[in-house]
């Protein structure tokens, strides 16, 4: 079973599907942004997909867009006001 069709994910599982590092999630749930569980008496922690779902943020389509227009050679952006 692959890391996407589980509902509960390791910390070394949770960075590979976010493509961090593992410290980067044990830093998201020591800052309290990315809840996760540790298995009674044990070091284990599993983290919901949800919940790691929640870190994304969607990027802002006219950044986007203008990455893709202004590549080298292309034309000025339609959006400048600058006269």
């Amino acid at each position: 079973m692959d890391a996407e069709s589980r509902d509960l994910l390791t910390v070394e599982q949770a960075a590979n599907y976010l493509q961090l590092s593992q410290s980067s999630i044990r830093s998201y749930i020591r800052q309290g942004k990315l809840k996760a569980f540790r298995v009674a008496g044990k070091r284990k922690v599993l983290i919901p997909r949800d919940e790691l779902l929640k870190l994304l943020e969607p990027a802002r389509g006219d950044q986007l867009d203008e990455a893709d227009e202004s590549g080298p050679g292309s034309a000025p952006s339609r959006n400048n006001t600058n006269g």
